[in-house]
């Protein structure tokens, strides 16, 4: 029996990959695409843009190493919701590259908001020089968080050296395909003309939305505040002593 895909579950999302691979799409990144194109062959960008939760973005990478997949995972150096400097967030991103799956940034626009384009590619090339230094990797792919208008143009000159993942390239020459919100924007990947017709594809997924059951996009959010709040106690105690035990204060009073 076929999964349902749009569940978002992590039994749906390897079903995905193997119903893809046993139509004989290879998956590659995002370097090799334009060769690919070229050549006509029969491949998947598998894109995971990073926009809070490293614990699954890992989860989603054991799946594909499991499957003899390899993804790029973008992840965003400025954010609120994960730090991947910190200890926790560099054990995270290195567990999946030691999977074998590739580095990239996810840069966001509006961390720049008075920012001309080239001064938008300056911070790129700064975020991923950053990354490449921490990581060890060679960053050669950049994807926007909350793409504006001006991204979806596709001007090249925004992530200028390195491409950026809205070039026509990446969206009109090959099948297109998302998760945002939850649900997948296009419709199922597998129920496309392109899937059908073999055509290259382009996936993009968010691992917040996938879990082991099926559960709804402000539940995951949700279940989400509730880790990051656990992990945010665990660190105080580990870091303050007078969290950890109020009665320090107390005595020393």
């Amino acid at each position: 029996m076929q999964h349902d895909l749009s569940r978002f579950t992590y039994g749906a999302y390897q079903s995905l990959l193997r119903q893809l691979q046993q139509r004989d799409y290879v998956f590659v990144d995002f370097p090799a695409a334009p060769r690919m194109l070229q050549d006509g062959a029969r491949f998947v960008l598998m894109r995971h843009d990073i926009d809070m939760d490293l614990a699954k973005a890992r989860r989603m990478a054991e799946i594909e190493a499991e499957n003899h997949v390899v993804a790029t995972y973008f992840f965003l150096v400025r954010s609120d919701h994960y730090n991947v400097f910190s200890e926790e967030g560099t054990g995270e991103v290195r567990r999946i590259l030691n999977l074998g799956h590739r580095l990239a940034l996810h840069f966001d626009c509006a961390a720049y908001p008075e920012a001309s384009i080239s001064e938008l590619a300056d911070a790129c090339r700064v975020e991923c020089e950053m990354l490449e230094r921490w990581f060890g990797q060679s960053v050669d792919i950049v994807s926007y968080h909350r793409p504006s208008p001006l991204v979806l143009t596709g001007d090249a000159r925004l992530s200028h050296p390195r491409p950026h993942s809205y070039l026509p390239l990446f969206t009109k020459d090959m099948h297109y395909c998302s998760d945002s919100r939850g649900m997948w924007r296009y419709g199922d990947p597998l129920r496309q003309a392109a899937f059908r017709e073999n055509r290259p594809m382009h996936l993009l997924t968010h691992p917040i939305w996938w879990n082991d059951q099926p559960v709804d996009p402000r539940a995951c959010l949700d279940q989400f505040l509730a880790r990051r709040a656990l992990a945010l106690q665990t660190s105080l105690a580990k870091n303050c002593v007078v969290y950890e035990n109020p009665n320090v204060m107390q005595k020393s009073a």
